[in-house]
This record gives structure tokens, C-alpha cells and sequence, in this order.
């Protein structure tokens, strides 16, 4: 099982709508996918599910210390599990004074390291004890990120988080890249952002730009594919998800 991580510590910058529509889209490829909603603001789960009426969530995991084949559940989508988070979620930031936090996730997971081809992790917008558990279960992270100023002042905090990861506990981990997202491809600022973005990440070849089908879909409760499958941010994911999988092979 490949686990990555969608991770930025600024909100707003597509991590749900990455996860969603990565997870969609290699489940739609035939590959068995569990798409892990970290946030406490399960935007991702509420696609799939009412996040107030679960029993279990991604609550269980870090209270209880349950494994996520406890609390995932079968989406519509062939292939694709959801492991759903819920409000209370928060509440879980107090294990971050207990030794063995970080690897909570990581131990969560260890039974379905045979069961599922990818694991795809929508972290929250901070470096919480979430994230971190994330970082600590996952073979890479993928950064969605707006070219823009301020996207770019909240990079450092992210890089050393995950270098110290890397360094201290779990040595696999890999950035494979950043994926710009909400691109305005003419703008001078967007022309000027890149090339410094370049100076941190890899940047994936392929972007997201800015458009309405994305909100649309949200609103719709699918898939960026299944909402509007000829729009050009459907097209744009796809070619990620492609490039993405070709960046494993290598």
C-alpha cells in the first residue's frame, strides 16, 4: 500500500479537493483506495456521508486507538473507502503530550498494508499532532499550493516539519511535489511565484487552474469527473493523477 499525504498548514489551497479527486480518480483506475479525512472539519467526508450521524471516526483512532478497518466505510465509488473524520475529532489534540502519538496513525494502518493499493491522506490547515501522524504513516506528500505571496511565506514551516519527520522517524518519506492549484496562468504575480516555488519543491508539470467546476462539484457531492467530466479542471486532474503515477514508477 502507498500511503501520501495532502498536506499545507494554510487552508484554502486544495487540499481537500486534491485528496478527493485523487482518491477518485485511482479507485476509477481500478486501484483499491481508502481516502483518510484527518481534518476535524471533514469536508471530505461530507461528501460521501453526514459526519454527525457516524458512530465511528477517525475520533476512534486516536481516543481509542482503534484500526481503521474499524471505522472505514464502502463508498458508492467502486474501490473507494472512506475512513471519515467528524467534529470531535479536535477534541483528539491532547494525546499530543503522550510518547507514542505520532505513530498512532501509522499502527492504525498496519493490518491493511496488503488490502489496499493507495492510502490518500487530507490533512488539516496546521501542523497538528494530525498532520504529523500523517507524515509518520505516509511513503510521500503532495503540497497544493496557490501562487501566490502568502502561499509561499507558509512553505519553510512545512519543509522543516517534514525534514524533521524524515530525519527523526520515518526516513522513506519522500515530497514528491507541489501541485498549483487556483492557477491564474497570465497574471504577473503567477509568473513571478513559480519560478521561486521551484527553489523548495519539485512542482508538478500538470496545474489546476481556477474555474468553477471545482466548487461546483463540491456543492454537487462528486467528483470533479463525475460532475463535469469535459471541464478543463476534470482534464487538469487527470493529467496530475497520470503524471503522478508515472512519478512512481520512476
Amino acid at each position: 500500500m502507498i500511503v501520501v499525504s495532502i498536506a499545507n498548514q494554510k487552508g484554502g489551497e486544495g487540499k481537500t479537493t486534491t485528496s478527493l479527486n485523487l482518491a477518485w480518480g485511482l479507485a476509477r483506475r481500478g486501484k483499491k483506495t481508502l481516502l483518510i479525512d484527518i481534518d476535524p472539519q471533514a469536508n471530505s467526508t461530507g461528501i460521501f456521508l453526514n459526519p454527525e450521524g457516524l458512530e465511528k471516526s477517525m475520533h476512534n483512532i486516536f481516543q481509542s486507538k482503534a484500526k481503521i478497518r474499524e471505522v472505514m466505510v464502502k463508498t458508492e465509488v467502486e474501490n473507494l473507502n472512506i475512513a471519515p473524520s467528524r467534529l470531535t475529532l479536535a477534541e483528539a489534540e491532547t494525546i499530543a503530550a503522550i510518547v507514542d502519538a505520532p505513530y498512532i496513525l501509522r499502527d492504525a494502518l498496519a493490518d491493511l498494508e496488503k488490502e489496499m493499493d493507495f492510502c490518500v491522506i487530507d490533512c488539516p490547515p496546521s501542523l497538528s499532532i494530525f498532520t504529523i501522524n500523517a507524515l509518520v504513516a505516509s511513503n510521500y506528500v503532495i503540497i497544493p499550493l496557490q501562487a501566490e505571496k502568502f502561499s509561499v511565506d507558509g512553505i519553510l514551516g512545512l519543509q522543516q516539519t517534514i525534514t524533521s519527520i524524515k530525519k527523526r522517524i520515518n526516513p522513506s518519506l519522500e515530497i514528491m511535489g507541489a501541485l498549483v492549484t487556483q492557477l491564474k496562468p497570465q497574471t504577473l504575480l503567477t509568473k513571478t511565484i513559480i519560478p521561486v516555488l521551484t527553489k523548495y519543491f519539485r512542482i508538478f508539470d500538470n496545474s489546476i487552474s481556477d474555474g468553477v467546476a471545482v466548487g461546483e462539484s463540491h456543492l454537487a457531492r462528486k467528483s470533479v469527473y463525475e460532475y463535469n467530466k469535459s471541464s478543463r479542471q476534470a482534464q487538469e486532474y487527470e493529467g496530475f493523477i497520470e503524471e503522478f503515477l508515472n512519478e512512481l514508477q520512476k
